[in-house]
């Protein structure tokens, strides 16, 4: 009937922008300055030519022998909107790789022939390009290269890279700038932070977790149905991750038959299944939900949904006048239940009413610790689920930002007041 959306969950790697402004680069000293002819000749595996300044924010180092390996480096100064909404773009694709500790955020590229990965360095935006056939390790290359333009620049960089062998042969050996087998890299750099407050993400001087402590919210959209998440962090750095997906349309049942359609879709996008009436109180359904449900009373708040998340649903939908249906009289009324349905198991708020308009409330949680693993912040589960990776790209004053690589979530931070006495 519909997709689920698994629960996310959040495998954060912090990179925090900063806002201080201040020209980097001049004519003389331009993007060409940013690598030597050695570090690109290491990058590429071959020897290379002096860097051409193709325009003023661009340079090329050509390999010697193969002129389509080419190491580019380009230079953004300042960095307008739209080259760092290119840039917040680039950090949430799918088929990207975010690299922590390289300036105030950067991120990689990868192809068979082509790495590129571009880093912030205060409000500037510099891209490395690795190009080649040739070098087997594009990646690593790439990685180190940007490192080394770091350094220059006098950029923040803070990372490792294993041990490698340089793809140089004898022959190649015998260039004006020899490449010398890389050890294991760390590059360690640090400078003042802003000294005014600035508006938008800043760069902290550590990653605190009890920055993410609080109770947040999003909202996810797929079609006409909505998914609403909350993520609990306590004190303590326990988190507890909620997804509610709520279920609208018409419901049909008698005779210990039940179907649902959602509505404004087509007949047959729906689930079935059997009912069977245990006491007034109580019934229990198989089929598309197999759950034991208990009646509510008109005034009772569901003990298995979050308040926060209960009070974001919606009222039920109203029939359409070409859809007659009929509801056994003993299932009106408002449910819960804790079962299992297509996506696995889940809790349950079932309200149906007289005229078959029916809500479907299916919320699924997940529970884990703030851990810290390669000095990066990471919400993990205690029980992990193959294939899901939500990384947090941006960290701000009232919110952040995840993606799993498909879905894209802005997350708002609930105010006290909020989750105790407003429906959001």
């Amino acid at each position: 009937m519909f997709r689920r959306v698994p629960p996310f969950l959040i495998f954060p790697l912090f990179l925090l922008s900063c806002g201080e402004s201040g020209r980097l680069f001049t004519s003389e000293n331009g993007p060409c300055s940013l690598v030597t002819v050695a570090e690109a000749q290491e990058a590429l595996g071959e020897p290379v030519l002096e860097g051409i300044l193709t325009d003023p924010t661009t340079c090329l180092f050509k390999a010697q022998r193969h002129e389509n390996n080419v190491v580019t480096v380009q230079v953004d100064e300042p960095a307008g909107k739209d080259q760092r909404a290119w840039f917040n773009k680039e950090r949430l694709r799918r088929d990207s790789r975010l690299i922590a500790g390289l300036g105030e955020g950067a991120v990689r590229v990868d192809s068979p022939t082509l790495s590129r990965l571009t880093f912030l360095h205060r409000d500037v935006l510099v891209t490395v390009i690795v190009a080649s056939t040739k070098q087997k390790h594009l990646s690593e290359s790439v990685t180190r290269l940007s490192l080394a333009a770091a350094s220059h620049s006098g950029a923040t960089s803070t990372t490792s890279l294993p041990h490698t062998v340089s793809n140089l042969t004898p022959k190649d050996g015998a260039s004006p700038h020899p490449v010398s087998r890389p050890t294991p890299v760390m590059l360690s750099q640090t400078r003042p932070g802003p000294s005014d407050a600035q508006s938008g993400p800043q760069k902290a001087p550590a990653l605190d977790p009890t920055h993410l402590v609080g109770t947040w919210h999003s909202r996810l959209t797929q079609g006409t149905t909505q998914h609403d998440m909350l993520l609990i962090i306590k004190p303590n750095l326990a988190w507890s991750l909620s997804s509610m997906m709520q279920f609208d349309g018409v419901l049909n049942a008698e005779a210990g038959l039940w179907s649902l359609e959602r509505a404004n879709t087509f007949k047959g996008l729906g689930w079935k299944g059997t009912y069977r009436k245990k006491t007034a109180n109580s019934f229990s359904s198989t089929g598309s939900v197999q759950a034991t449900w208990s009646r509510l009373t008109p005034d009772q708040d569901p003990t298995l949904v979050p308040t926060e998340l209960w009070k974001l649903r919606r009222d039920a939908t109203s029939v359409p006048v070409f859809q007659i249906k009929t509801v056994d009289p003993d299932l009106v009324g408002q449910w819960e239940a804790t079962g299992t349905y297509a996506g696995g198991s889940a809790a349950f708020v079932w309200g149906i009413k007289p005229s078959a308009a029916t809500d479907l409330l299916i919320v699924e949680s997940l529970r884990g610790t703030v851990q810290t693993k390669n000095n990066l912040l990471q919400l993990q589960p205690i029980k992990k689920q193959k294939g899901q990776r939500v990384s947090i790209v941006a960290l701000y004053d009232h919110g952040l930002t995840t993606t799993d690589g498909k879905n894209t979530l802005r997350w708002s931070k609930l105010s006290p007041e909020l989750t105790e006495d407003h429906q959001l």
